[in-house]
């Protein structure tokens, strides 16, 4: 039976990209739900590295976790990976889908796993087709089967935000990567029982609430520094306490510090700015 690993992006204390009011970790895992379920549908075997609000590792670094996740799909000889995330740009006007291959893949069949599921979902969504990218990312480097890392949209442009944060939406591209995935395995296609819903809305909703300019009520950010603060906490390079506090004259721990030098990175190899 075919096995197919689904990684829903970040978790727990690592929230991804945040934007307009939402953060990438409920996104990837609400849509990776989805997409088990519709696989599962078709006859094929799945296993999720996350299916709550947690990282892998959740007392590893983020290196550590990202390595877990492929050792998931190694453990299991898995046929196919696939790590589902959301993107982020600085410019807002930036939207569309894509999805990513290691470097050394291009020209192979995971290239062809890769056009073959951001062809569906852009089709099935009417979100603009980014097409296929290659990046260095762990979980794609680390994975020996076929690996695929896909973003599903931009957080930061308002309207696609807005989309993504739709249950309805999700499911939608949910089953069309389900359709594509079968297409690449040349598996039948079960679709739900219930129609999908349509992939163009009715009427939008109002859109989600903004991130607060303020994010740590009550706390008095140094004026100095508020605006750099409110920069890393925007794009999830630092994102403060549990107890939603920033603590902004506190010493940083080498644990801390290595935590948000790895999620720079992480930004700067995804062509991200501040």
């Amino acid at each position: 039976m075919t096995l197919v690993v689904i990684d829903p992006g970040h978790g727990g204390r690592d929230p991804g990209t945040v934007g307009n009011g939402l953060q990438e970790k409920m996104i990837t895992l609400a849509a990776a739900i989805h997409l088990r379920d519709a696989l599962q549908r078709c006859g094929i075997q799945v296993i999720m590295t996350r299916t709550t609000d947690s990282l892998v590792l959740p007392n590893g670094t983020v290196s550590q976790d990202l390595s877990a996740r492929a050792e998931i799909a190694n453990r299991n000889k898995a046929d196919l990976f696939i790590s589902w995330h959301v993107d982020s740009f600085s410019n807002p006007d930036v939207h569309g889908i894509s999805v990513w291959i290691y470097p050394s893949t291009r020209g192979t069949e995971t290239e062809r796993a890769a056009q073959t599921i951001v062809n569906s979902v852009a089709q099935a969504t009417g979100q603009t087709n980014r097409r296929v990218f290659v990046a260095d990312f762990a979980v794609l480097r680390e994975t020996g089967m076929t690996a695929v890392l896909v973003e599903s949209g931009f957080l930061t442009n308002p309207e696609e935000a807005n989309r993504l944060a739709s249950e309805a939406f999700r499911r939608i591209q949910a089953e069309a990567a389900a359709r594509a995935i079968c297409e690449y395995f040349n598996l039948p296609y079960v679709g739900p029982t219930q129609p999908s819903p349509s992939p163009t809305p009715p009427p939008q909703p109002t859109p989600p609430a903004p991130v607060p300019e303020e994010p740590f009520p009550g706390e008095e950010l140094p004026e100095w520094a508020r605006s750099a603060i409110l920069q890393v906490y925007q794009t999830g390079v630092m994102t403060g306490y549990e107890n939603g506090t920033f603590r902004a004259e506190n010493p940083v721990t080498r644990a801390e510090l290595a935590v948000a030098l790895v999620r720079l990175y992480d930004l700067i190899r995804k062509g991200r700015t501040m």
